[in-house]
C-alpha cells in the first residue's frame, strides 16, 4: 500500500513518500522535488512509488516538492497536521529517526536530529510525524550542527498552494 514512508525510484535516484494526499482529481504521492531531478525527470516522468509504475504530474521548484499520479486503489491519504516543538519521528522505508521540532514557519520548519542518528541520501522527502499526523517532509539536512529543514504541512496541505 502507497503511504508516507514508502519507496520512489526515479532512475536509480532513491526518495521518500512524504505524503498521499488528493490533487486535481488525482492522488498523489509527495517527495522532494530534487529526487525527481537529479534522476533527470520532469513533469510526464515515469517513476515507481513502492512498487508501483506512476507518473509525475507536478513540479514545485519554489517548494521542493514533486507530485507524483499513483494508483488509488494502491493507495492511503494521509493525516496532515500542523507541527509544534517538540518531539517528532522521521520515517523511511526502512527506518524511524527520533528527532524534535526546532523552528516552525509558514515554508519551512527545522529539526533537529541526533547527531549519531541522521537521515541519510534517500530520505529526501520522508515524512515528519506528530501525534500520527504529517507535519512536514524532509527536504535537506545540515550535518554540521544534526538539523534540517523540511517542507511546512502548512504548503502541501493546502491545495491552492501547489499551482
Amino acid at each position: 500500500m502507497i503511504t508516507e514512508g514508502c519507496l520512489v525510484k526515479s532512475k536509480e535516484i532513491r526518495g521518500t513518500v512524504g505524503a498521499v494526499i488528493p490533487y486535481n482529481k488525482c492522488v498523489c504521492a509527495l517527495t522532494a522535488g530534487h529526487v525527481i531531478r537529479y534522476g533527470n525527470g520532469a513533469v510526464g516522468t515515469k517513476v515507481v512509488v513502492d512498487g508501483h509504475d506512476s507518473t509525475v504530474v507536478q513540479l514545485l521548484n519554489d517548494y521542493d516538492l514533486a507530485l507524483i499520479d499513483v494508483p488509488p486503489e494502491h493507495a492511503t491519504l494521509s493525516v496532515i497536521g500542523f507541527a509544534r516543538f517538540g518531539p517528532a519521528e522521521l520515517i523511511t522505508y526502512d527506518r524511524h529517526i527520533d528527532c524534535r521540532v526546532v523552528d516552525t514557519g509558514r515554508n519551512l520548519n527545522r529539526f533537529a536530529f541526533p547527531c549519531a542518528d541522521m537521515p541519510l541520501p534517500g530520505d529526501s522527502g520522508a515524512p515528519i510525524v506528530q501525534d500520527g499526523t504529517v507535519i512536514g517532509l524532509l527536504s535537506s539536512i545540515l550535518y554540521n550542527n544534526c538539523t534540517g529543514l523540511g517542507i511546512s504541512s502548512e504548503v502541501f496541505g493546502n491545495p491552492s498552494r501547489l499551482k
